[in-house]
């Protein structure tokens, strides 16, 4: 007889015991030596951390020389490797942008980016005194549809809005320029509505002495010519140079504008034979004061749709901008080093 007929209760503790031990041993408590392989750490993520900008100054108006410092990386599987562009030194006036990129053993990348500003030498003029009247002032014409202050306006009613001014604007300009002078800049704008240049004479020299300015731009003349028509252009011119005289005889630096260009069909649309006119007269006039002439109406007349207003003689937001610009450019032009 087998030993499982004889004792079919110890066969049974037996096949019990053998798989005790299965799962004993699947547990890892069988004595097995073989090691288990360790779990690898986890790989952190592959990232890089650019400096903030960097600033510097130009002290000739020529690129400049900046030590930048490189960007720094986390992450990743060595070797690591770093490239940015522009690569390096000298940087020009203004903002450039420098882009970083990275890559690991992998394959994995990673970029960011900071800018280097470079400011231009400083300007030896910080303090101006824009003159003249509601061109300078900021008035411009409101639809009907356009709600400025309480209640509706008439169509076609001239509004001053001086954040609209040219002067605001220019000042904007040179403060987003000249960083590191951008507090020392003072715009004053004694623009005056409906004044003739000869009214504006007599007021100028109370009004200089007051804002102390180094820098006088002045435009003035629309209101003279239309009053007067061509009888206007003479005492405008004068006005206009003994406003000139005065502010050089304070030791300021002028720069004098011609007239923008009429808008044909509006309400205040001056006739183009007399703003032709006095402008030649503050063309030719200009250098032998002294002053320096700004060009505004072949600055607005490339697009006077765009530029001037539907009243054919006030600008538009965007001209006023254009007029910024245009003595912007001169105002480099004359002080900036180069």
């Amino acid at each position: 007889m087998s030993w499982l007929t004889r004792d079919p209760c110890a066969t049974l503790r037996r096949t019990r015991g053998l798989i005790l031990v299965a799962v004993a041993c699947l547990a890892g408590a069988c004595g097995d030596d073989t090691p288990t392989a360790p779990t690898p750490p986890p790989i952190q993520a592959f990232t890089m951390q650019c400096p903030a900008d960097v600033l510097g100054q130009s002290s000739s108006g020529t690129p400049v020389s900046i030590q930048v410092p490189p960007p720094t990386t986390a992450g990743g599987v060595l070797p690591v490797t770093v490239s940015c562009s522009p690569a390096g030194t000298p940087f020009p006036i203004g903002t450039t942008r420098v882009t970083c990129n990275a890559s690991d053993a992998r394959g994995f990348t990673t970029s960011c980016a900071f800018n280097v500003n470079v400011a231009p030498p400083p300007l030896a003029r910080t303090t101006f005194l824009a003159f003249g009247d509601s061109t300078t002032a900021g008035e411009i014409t409101v639809s009907a549809t356009i709600t400025l202050l309480p209640g509706p306006f008439p169509a076609g009613r001239q509004v001053v809005v001086p954040t609209e001014s040219y002067p605001s604007k220019l000042l904007t300009l040179l403060r987003a320029r000249f960083t590191t002078q951008a507090a020392q800049f003072v715009m004053t704008n004694a623009g005056l509505p409906r004044e003739h240049a000869a009214d504006g004479a007599r007021r100028f020299p109370q009004v200089l002495a007051a804002s102390s300015a180094q820098v006088v731009l002045l435009l003035e003349g629309a209101n003279d010519l239309a009053a007067l028509g061509t009888q206007g252009i003479a005492p405008a011119a004068l006005g206009l140079q003994a406003m000139v005289r005065a502010a050089r005889a304070r030791g300021a630096t002028v720069f004098i504008a011609s007239l923008p260009p009429p808008r044909p069909g509006g309400v205040n649309t001056l006739p183009l034979a007399q703003v032709l006119a006095l402008n030649d007269q503050i063309r030719l006039g200009a250098p032998a004061e002294g002053a320096i002439f700004v060009d505004l109406y072949a600055a607005l007349a490339t697009n006077i749709n765009l530029y001037v207003g539907i009243d054919g003689l006030h600008p538009t937001e965007a001209g006023y901008q254009r007029i910024a610009d245009t003595f912007f450019a001169v105002i480099r032009t004359t002080f900036e080093a180069r």
